[in-house]
């Protein structure tokens, strides 16, 4: 038996394995890509972004080293100065989402803020857990409410 203090909730928020009722929704720690590129806040754009697009991405997480998430390059950064440091143009504090959070409550919240794109997920200190798309937590929820019809 493990004595974890700060409380269940917490324990959700670090993607930490579940039971009972709090397995029957999806969570977005559950489906979140862990594979998406990292960098650090020296290096310089130029080396980030040929190491982005070859893992065919748009996106580059800037970590420290304990994998806090600090900002993002899009895009728009990413086709910069390629002698600039991450530091100098990333987009800092990009918003995230919990763990626990459900697909259907991380939708909402991508329908709401007309958010098209891809959502960060990170553990209650900060650390990145992965990344998920508005087009995966869609087809994700529709192949579940697909399941649970012909079930």
């Amino acid at each position: 038996m493990i004595d974890y203090v700060p409380g269940k909730q917490a324990w959700y928020e670090e993607n930490e394995p579940r039971e009972g009722k709090a397995v029957d929704a999806i969570w977005i720690g559950d489906v979140a890509d862990a594979e998406v590129p990292t960098c650090g806040l020296t290096e310089r754009v130029g080396a980030v972004r040929a190491r982005v697009r070859a893992a065919g991405s748009e996106t580059c997480v800037v970590v420290n080293s304990e994998r806090v998430v600090l900002g993002l390059l899009r895009t728009s950064e990413l086709d910069g100065d390629p002698e600039a440091t991450v530091e100098a143009v990333m987009r800092p504090g990009p918003a995230t989402f919990r763990p626990s959070v459900t697909l259907q409550e991380l939708l909402k919240s991508m329908r709401d803020h007309d958010i098209e794109t891809n959502s960060l997920v990170t553990t209650l200190e900060g650390r990145l857990v992965g990344i998920i798309s508005r087009a995966d937590a869609e087809a994700t929820l529709a192949h579940e409410q697909n399941g649970e019809a012909s079930a």
